[in-house]
């Protein structure tokens, strides 16, 4: 794998030979090291371009500061990336956060980018927010619900505080609860955990920053002139809900939508023959 570091100080990756594809992990404030791993059958048919979005892994030397964390220096980063490895109208492949900033993408950069493969995405209003939160604390038991509350508030606190090894400790904590939404699977939860700790923890400071950074900027209207084909794929049981997926299927002009029965947030890992299937027929 080749790795080069921007003179806009984002380090980026690369692997495989092909059609270049634009990898977008999600969080905001993880790394792109699960992504990689998702992408690995891919290597063979397809240039596989990751980075670590600005504040994350090998793309850390920013200053914390609401304005560095706006979607417009986001939208700097993907094309620096883009031209850098001369991927001129390129697909993209977005997870979660990632899927939300690849559509914002596509709507500020159309011209960029030819399709977009946008898994599991976050909540883009309000509305999904608070319905995502709310499945996220309903399978909880009453005990666990108590305690993800108290978690929380903890994590909040040590974050805003700086205090980021307590955050580290709670963060893992939160994450052997929320793996309930995550997962559907109960007998694939520790295989997703021993993989998700392995990676450099999310960067919660990061998360706030770019998520109330880009408050306000989206609205349902702005999918209607979009010309990027999607693939909308989502798991039946993910926290976010699946009605979310379909408004953005019947509002964007060209797009395709597979709703996985009996998944939650990570459809590779509970229905790898399927997911492959799709996502290889969609980028090719």
């Amino acid at each position: 794998m080749a790795e080069v570091r921007l003179k806009s100080q984002i380090t980026a990756y690369s692997i495989g030979d092909g059609p270049p594809v634009i990898f977008l992990h999600g969080g905001p404030g993880d790394t792109h090291d699960y992504m990689r791993r998702m992408a690995e059958p891919l290597f063979r048919d397809f240039r596989c371009i990751f980075f670590d979005q600005r504040g994350t892994g090998g793309s850390n030397n920013f200053e914390r500061t609401p304005e560095q964390f706006s979607l417009e220096k986001l939208f700097d980063d993907l094309n620096a990336v883009q031209d850098h490895f001369d991927a001129k109208n390129t697909m993209l492949v977005g997870h979660s956060w990632g899927a939300m900033y690849a559509l914002y993408a596509c709507i500020r950069h159309p011209e960029r980018f030819r399709k977009a493969a946008l898994l599991n995405m976050g909540p883009l209003d309000a509305e999904m927010e608070r319905a995502t939160s709310e499945h996220l604390i309903s399978i909880l038991t009453d005990d666990e619900k108590l305690e993800w509350q108290r978690l929380r508030r903890e994590r909040n606190k040590a974050r805003d505080s700086r205090n980021f090894i307590q955050v580290e400790t709670l963060d893992k904590e939160l994450m052997r609860l929320r793996v309930k939404a995550w997962v559907f699977n109960p007998d694939l939860r520790e295989t997703f955990l021993e993989e998700y700790f392995q990676d450099p923890p999310p960067d919660r400071e990061v998360n706030k920053l770019i998520w109330d950074g880009r408050q306000g900027w989206f609205s349902w209207d702005q999918l209607k002139d979009v010309p990027t084909k999607i693939w909308l794929c989502v798991g039946a049981n993910d926290s976010v809900p699946v009605v979310q997926a379909k408004k953005v299927f019947e509002t964007v002009p060209i797009a395709r939508l597979s709703v996985f029965e009996d998944c939650g947030h990570i459809p590779w890992l509970e229905h790898p023959r399927k997911f492959y299937a799709e996502l290889d027929q969609f980028l090719r």
